[in-house]
């Protein structure tokens, strides 16, 4: 698990542990920052994170980073191929218009 030296890295049992104390049990996230030397606004991430998604954040899958590109349809890929084979012609022309320019 990536992270700076010296970070905790809680369970995702630990986290659901926290995140059931406080939202179904509800206990008070300063007693359970007392309690189990964590910060505050840590368990607020992980309640947040629970009610939004359901589960614990490394259970979703979600990836962080730039997203990959999408694989395109075939239609998409022939179209994409179609409109590059065109600007080379254009470019080609362009070239060869130039060179005998220079003759």
């Amino acid at each position: 698990m990536a992270g700076k030296k010296g970070m905790k890295h809680y369970s995702i049992e630990f986290r659901q542990k926290i995140v059931d104390l406080h939202l179904k049990d509800g206990i008070s996230v300063s007693q359970l920052s007392e309690e189990f030397s964590l910060n505050p606004s840590q368990i607020k991430f992980w309640c947040k994170w629970f009610k939004q998604y359901g589960v614990p954040k490394q259970l979703t899958g979600k990836k962080r980073g730039r997203p990959t590109n999408k694989e395109e349809t075939l239609e998409q890929e022939v179209k994409r191929l179609r409109m590059e084979n065109e600007v080379l012609k254009k470019y080609h022309e362009l070239l060869f218009e130039e060179m005998s320019k220079r003759k």
